[in-house]
């Protein structure tokens, strides 16, 4: 499905040079928080990949909301909402918190704990295998590669919104690179102090329109009235039973696997900063983004029934109600639920390529080798997937939950449940994590199942099946595998922090 489709209205600002302004500065001032840090993030890799462990915990709450929200929250659950009804948005909405909140459980602390730079250096460290980690770091390298062309198309949208004279194309690029130039000037001390502003300025916007929009039409009834007279399936959901299954399944173990989270953990200060970052997220995400399901999109409905993409839904309330500035300071949101994922994404594929792959093959890089690859792999990310998002493959929330769904069933079994089970070992984690993710990739390309999102409803217990069959079926986990169990769920372990954070024995020094 093309961003733009035929037939539609896209909503455009009255007056382009107020708005771009607003644009402007909030782009200037990201990129001052990159050159902020510049020095700071190059003291070592662990200060340019997750900040040297330090973040508290009030930082990491609108950071981890700005991290999970993303363009696939901010413009894809109102998107869903008025293409697939407001149930189906809020479904949605709930899912992902609800795997926000299994990932606090089972994993926050475990994670932290390890005190490495990556997760598949704590995959390594939990199976005490360079093969682990060398398959989990190419999972996670494709997995953050393809989750950044969302995230660029609803740039290319913003610009498109805010200046349609400057067209989507050129808004994708020019999105890329202002993404780009900050990460690798400033690192994940750039990327941390920019998602806290932006995760503050979302929870904002994201509720802004609606005092106005409930004076409009007269409360929360008017609007849903408004909504259904324009479209009458709008309060339920037009998708089929096995599209909520699968959604559902895909988020709530997806995002424990989600590269960028991994990243955003692992700069906490310690694993209570991160679980608490976690347990305040939960639920001012889901008020945020259920009200924006309802009511934001409900209004969009009923002021606009015609978008030519669902995504657009936020921009048609800018354009009724708001003037310029307005609607620059709401598009300058938009832009940060894009920056506050895309820059973490960043961080994760340059950490994945430029470290854990070449740790694995044993190539001996120095820490300042690692800053220079790391800081052009950015570069080609960004631009790589900027390309691809010219013409990107569909709305933003479903290539969101797409590129999810193959986290899900290729990383779930070895990172959430190995955690926990101690039985587990070596063959089974690589079993799981290959045969998960090729069963997913055929069955979505191979276009087998039909309804949206129901690949992962056979792809992920087929991983999990996988991963206790050939456990099971192999040698008893080693005493080097059980010293690596132990040890991230050691309470008596302090994670290390500052430039030294991820030299833990087992892991990135084997």
């Amino acid at each position: 499905m093309r961003v733009i489709l035929q037939g539609g209205v896209t909503p455009e600002v009255e007056s382009g040079p107020l708005a771009v302004a607003v644009i402007i500065a909030y782009f200037a001032v990201v990129v001052g928080i990159g050159l902020y840090y510049f020095k700071r993030s190059r003291q070592s890799t662990g200060d340019f990949w997750i900040a040297g462990g330090q973040i508290k915990t009030y930082t990491q709450v609108f950071a981890f909301y700005a991290v999970l929200a993303s363009a696939g929250s901010f413009f894809g659950i109102g998107g869903f909402a008025y293409a697939f009804g407001a149930s189906f948005g809020m479904l949605v909405a709930v899912a992902v918190a609800a795997g926000g909140l299994f990932t606090m459980i089972f994993l926050a602390g475990p994670i932290r704990r390890a005190g490495v730079y990556t997760v598949p250096a704590y995959l390594q460290m939990r199976y005490q295998s360079k093969r682990v980690r060398l398959v989990g770091a190419l999972i996670f390298a494709i997995a953050a590669w393809a989750y950044m062309i969302p995230q660029l198309t609803a740039g290319g949208i913003t610009m498109d919104f805010v200046l349609p004279q400057l067209g989507y194309g050129l808004g994708v690029i020019i999105a890329a690179i202002g993404f780009a130039l900050y990460v690798s000037l400033g690192g994940m001390w750039a990327v941390t102090w920019t998602d806290f502003i932006q995760g503050i300025m979302m929870v904002i916007l994201s509720v802004f329109p609606i005092p106005l929009i409930l004076l409009e039409f007269g409360g929360v009834s008017g609007t849903l009235s408004a909504a259904l007279a324009a479209n009458s399936e709008f309060a339920g959901s037009n998708q089929p039973w096995i599209t909520h299954l699968g959604i559902g399944l895909v988020w709530v173990l997806g995002v424990l696997s989600l590269p960028q989270f991994g990243q955003r953990i692992l700069s906490s200060e310690s694993d209570r900063a991160a679980r608490r970052g976690f347990m305040w997220m939960v639920p001012l995400y889901i008020a945020t983004f259920g009200l924006s399901a309802y009511i934001v999109a409900g209004a969009a409905t009923a002021v606009e029934p015609n978008l030519a993409n669902p995504d657009y839904f936020y921009y048609a309330i800018l354009a009724e109600y708001f003037g310029p500035i307005v609607q620059g300071l709401g598009a300058a949101g938009l832009l940060a639920a894009i920056m506050s994922t895309t820059d973490a994404l960043l961080v994760a594929l340059s950490a994945s390529i430029s470290h854990d792959i070449p740790k694995t093959l044993e190539w001996d890089l120095s820490e300042r080798q690692e800053l220079i690859v790391g800081q052009v792999v950015i570069w080609g990310g960004a631009l790589t997937t900027a390309l691809v998002a010219l013409d990107p493959p569909g709305l933003i929330a479903t290539m969101t939950t797409l590129v999810t769904g193959g986290l899900a069933s290729g990383l779930f079994p070895a990172v959430a449940i190995g955690t926990w089970w101690k039985r587990a070992n070596e063959p089974g984690a690589i079993a799981a994590m290959i045969t998960g993710f090729l069963v997913y990739g055929a069955l979505l390309f191979g276009d087998v199942m039909g309804p949206l999102f129901a690949e992962a409803l056979i792809a992920v217990p087929v991983g999990i099946v996988v991963f206790f069959v050939v456990s099971l079926a192999t040698r008893q986990p080693t005493g080097q595998e059980l010293v690596g169990f132990q040890t991230f769920h050691s309470d008596s372990i302090v994670p290390e922090s500052g430039a030294n954070a991820g030299v833990t024995v087992g892991t990135d020094d084997d």
